[in-house]
């Protein structure tokens, strides 16, 4: 059943995102698929991914290399269409990446995230990650 109601929207779009965390945190990739609209774009200055089966796939190589999961800290609807959210990532270098070798150690990074949904589904994403320190503590020589 489809509704119209704007509150009701609002929740559905904070639902959708919680289910993503989930998703994506117990790495059940191929679930993603709902969740996201035909068209998906990724605005996401860190890397260039052009759909969701290249975004499934970059999650897969980070979780296995970085072992992390997850963590929304703050969640809002923002109007009828987006979300916005502040999430910690915190995980473990593990395997090696990004040309770097894994050291085991501790990592964390944080990301604010704005999700515009249209009929339901995610369309578009926009990310401002501290992406810089995340390849800092990954050991990736920065200028």
């Amino acid at each position: 059943m489809t509704t119209t109601d704007p509150l009701r929207i609002q929740e559905q779009h904070v639902l959708a995102i919680r289910t993503l965390n989930d998703v994506v945190n117990e790495r059940r990739y191929d679930d993603m698929d709902e969740l996201f609209a035909p068209g998906f774009v990724d605005n996401n200055p860190a890397w260039s991914v052009r759909d969701v089966a290249e975004l499934k796939k970059l999650l897969a190589e980070a979780h296995a290399a970085m072992a992390f999961t997850s963590h929304h800290d703050l969640i809002y609807p923002a109007g009828d269409d987006k979300v916005v959210i502040h999430i910690t990532f915190t995980g473990r270098f593990v395997k090696d990446f990004l040309g770097q070798r894994a050291t085991g150690e501790p990592i964390t990074w944080t990301s604010i995230e704005v999700f515009r949904f249209e009929h339901g589904r995610i369309a578009e994403r926009w990310v401002q990650a501290d992406t810089a320190g995340l390849l800092r503590q990954l050991g990736v020589p920065l200028p």
